[in-house]
């Protein structure tokens, strides 16, 4: 009996869908990097993705993190350094107890003589809103200027204060903080 024609020709139509769908894996996993959000550009010139990590407290995830720098980014200078500190929300948190974990974190990390704690509570307060599952927060560390911090990708408030802001971010990139582990994958240096 003999074959019919369209199995002569399955074989080249067949190699032609494999290559085909070898491109679109290959395209799929090209496009699953990080792209850096888009309030970035107005303040940061050409970031790249240093590294992410996530916060789990008893198990259950808070955050997850990714840290976005220049190239010449170093870490143990990340106060000389513009950089941006993205955080997207798993839980829901409010803007008070946001407030307050921070002002403890900075607390923790000895604030500098002279600094009174009422400023730092002051220059905070309304800098956080209530956050939800699915919500990104980005602050933005300017060294000569401060402090910005966009919710969902809209500014959200503008903190005048370098030291302030060295000071804050010291929470997730200081040496000392009390999350070594995700700092070290912030920076590109764990898992």
């Amino acid at each position: 009996m003999p074959q019919p024609k369209a199995t002569l020709h399955a074989w080249p139509q067949a190699l032609v869908a494999l290559c085909l769908a070898l491109l679109c894996a290959c395209g799929v996993q090209a496009s699953t990097a990080p792209v850096p959000p888009g309030e970035l550009v107005r303040d940061l010139e050409k970031p790249v993705l240093a590294g992410s990590g996530r916060l789990r407290v008893f198990g259950f995830s808070v955050y997850e993190a990714r840290l976005w720098t220049a190239p010449q980014f170093q870490p143990e200078r990340f106060g000389a350094h513009p950089f941006a500190l993205e955080i997207l929300y798993a839980r829901t948190i409010s803007a008070s107890m946001l407030t307050d974990a921070t002002l403890k974190q900075m607390q923790a990390l000895d604030a500098p003589p002279g600094v009174r704690q009422s400023d730092w509570l002051q220059a905070l307060q309304g800098a956080f809103p209530d956050v939800k599952a699915g919500d990104r927060l980005t602050g933005v560390h300017l060294p000569d200027k401060g402090l910005r911090l966009y919710f969902n990708g809209q500014l959200h408030k503008a903190i005048d204060d370098p030291m302030l802001s060295q000071h804050f971010f010291a929470i997730w990139l200081s040496p000392a903080t009390q999350e070594p582990r995700l700092r070290a994958q912030l920076l590109g240096r764990g898992n």
